[in-house]
């Protein structure tokens, strides 16, 4: 155990005492997701802003509810030279004019709204959507109320500006209904993604080794191959733990982040790291240089966090790349992790992504453990 102990210490050290290590594995991750949670925990408080100018009547204000409708912008009543200020400057993504006589732009078929925008810009091209939709139901409402009693026409808007449409019956299974998971899962991710960059390059450092010699030495020592194996995994396991663990120290301070019940997520995590730990292994016994396990770790390793759901969320990707995403480790960590950070802890799940990557796991020692060659 002594020797194992001596393997360990000797690698760990060696590992935490390079500056470029050190900043791959922390400063990186750490940089990303304060950018990254910084900009998602922002963006509700950072809606595109829409002006509008209307006056005070009931259907101006009726429609303007109509409008606010679409939540994902921010809707200010202005003046129109305001308006036309707030746009010009940027600070306004368009302003929408409500005219005083609805009805006789319908009589006389001209446009139902006036807008106001400098250009056509992305946030525009939504919005445009929703004002043409409004634009719509405006002009039905009326015509259903032309041939009513006065004020029928604001009575139609009222109602449906305050009717919540459609109502969906749904079963509530994730138990944190708040937004953090997503942000949780984004800061998991790139832990993830670092952590398969840092350790595979650590595993790499065999093939130096080798090249220098001191892999030659290693083996002709009094520790056994056994004691050396293990000597490397649990100084690979080790660095994958304190990485994970200081980021996490580390987006608890910056965003006050949860991470579910520790019963669950220490094991999960400590099987992803093993994972990894095997991914790296993997790459060190297939090349036969450094050079090329930096090549090949950075295509596999990018290629397949894409695939596995690390930089966006796997449910918006075609059906077609959700199935090709299965046959990747990533896509089983996130999923587990997704299931623990969320509370929902549904035992199905979590045992379809631990089996999944325990076999990847086995999978990736096999191969990489016959490459490594004891001599």
């Amino acid at each position: 155990m002594r020797k194992i102990w001596t393997i360990v210490m000797l690698r760990l050290k060696e590992f935490f005492t390079s500056p470029g290590v050190l900043v791959l594995m922390f400063v990186m991750p750490a940089v990303f997701s304060w950018i990254f949670g910084g900009i998602s925990v922002g963006s509700d408080q950072n809606k595109p802003i829409v002006n509008v100018v209307l006056n005070d009547s009931e259907v101006s204000t009726e429609i303007l509810d109509l409008l606010k409708q679409d939540t994902h912008f921010d809707w200010k009543k202005v003046s129109r030279k305001q308006a036309e200020k707030n746009v010009s400057a940027q600070d306004a993504v368009a302003a929408v004019v409500i005219p005083d006589e609805i009805g006789q732009r319908i009589t006389e078929k001209k446009p139902i709204f006036d807008i106001i925008v400098q250009r056509k810009t992305e946030n525009y091209l939504a919005l445009s959507t929703h004002l043409e939709g409004t634009a719509g139901l405006v002009l039905r409402s009326y015509q259903a109320a032309s041939n009513l009693e006065e004020g029928a026409f604001s009575k139609v808007l009222e109602a449906i500006a305050t009717n919540k449409g459609v109502t969906i019956d749904k079963q509530i299974i994730q138990k944190d209904t708040n937004n953090s998971v997503e942000l949780n899962l984004m800061f998991v991710g790139f832990a993830i993604m670092f952590m398969m960059f840092g350790l595979s390059g650590a595993a790499s450092a065999i093939l130096g080794e080798r090249i220098e010699g001191t892999w030659g030495r290693l083996i002709v020592s009094p520790a056994s191959k056994l004691q050396i194996s293990l000597g490397y995994f649990l100084a690979y396991f080790f660095m994958g733990w304190i990485q994970l663990a200081v980021l996490m120290a580390a987006m608890n301070v910056m965003f006050d982040t949860s991470w579910g019940r520790l019963t669950y997520f220490i094991p999960f995590a400590s099987l992803v790291i093993l994972c990894v730990v095997g991914f790296g292994l993997m790459i060190a016994g297939l090349v036969k240089t450094k050079q090329q396990a930096s090549a090949i770790s950075s295509v596999l390793i990018v290629s397949t966090c894409m695939l596995g759901g690390v930089y966006w969320p796997i449910d918006v990707v075609p059906d077609i790349m959700q199935k090709i995403a299965l046959g990747v480790p990533q896509t089983w960590a996130m999923s587990g992790f997704k299931e623990i950070i969320s509370s929902s802890l549904h035992v199905g799940t979590l045992v379809k992504d631990t089996v999944a990557l325990l076999g990847f796991t086995a999978l990736f020692f096999f191969v990489g453990l016959r490459g490594i060659k004891f001599e």
